[in-house]
């Protein structure tokens, strides 16, 4: 019994090895296949360095935000709270008024 898969894989094997060796041998396909590598590589080459350099303006930006988030932060820091701005003004009437008595008594 012979494995008659396995022969038509070996065939199938050599028709391609045949084809592959045909186009190879042909210069006009050596030609095509190597200046299709040499864009290739072109390609690879933009693509890299448009990639440093959107990941350079990622890093730039980035360092941007988190620069806006301390100054932010610190600003936050920094306001009075409306309560306690609220609590200033109801102390600064008062002393007002308190003035104010003073010295339409001392008159």
């Amino acid at each position: 019994m012979t494995d008659s898969s396995g022969k038509n894989d070996l065939e199938q094997l050599m028709s391609h090895s045949d084809d592959i060796a045909q186009i190879l041998r042909d210069s006009k396909d050596v030609s095509n296949f190597s200046h299709c590598l040499q864009l290739s590589q072109a390609l690879q080459f933009s693509c890299d360095s448009d990639s440093s350099e959107v990941n350079s303006l990622l890093q730039d930006y980035q360092r941007k935000i988190d620069e806006c988030k301390e100054k932010t932060e610190a600003a936050r820091c920094e306001v009075v709270g409306d309560a306690e701005l609220d609590q200033l003004e109801k102390e600064l009437h008062e002393e007002l008024e308190k003035e104010h008595l003073l010295l339409k008594n001392m008159r």
